[in-house]
């Protein structure tokens, strides 16, 4: 099982940082840009729309991090990468 609080989602420029607690410890999912562009309602968003939006983004790849999340170790920071995410 993966937790997570969407408000600490934070943008750094170039992904969106997704922390997360699963039952081996904490976590960080990292999600580039082209990741986000998968998705139909963020396909041509710029920085400081993903910026805005980071939290509904995160929401809308829930599925998709809780799946990654929930096989990294405590520590790890991972990545979800374009194939993963189906919209």
């Amino acid at each position: 099982m993966v937790s997570w609080s969407f408000d600490e989602v934070t943008w750094d420029g170039q992904a969106l940082l997704v922390p997360g607690t699963t039952e081996a410890g904490q976590v960080v999912c990292r999600v580039p840009r082209n990741t986000i562009h998968v998705l139909r309602l963020y396909s041509d968003a710029i920085g400081r729309e993903i910026h805005h939006e980071r939290q509904r983004i995160a929401e809308k790849l829930a599925p998709f991090l809780a799946e990654k999340l929930s096989r990294a170790t405590n520590g790890e920071s991972v990545e979800l990468f374009p194939w993963e995410v189906r919209d």
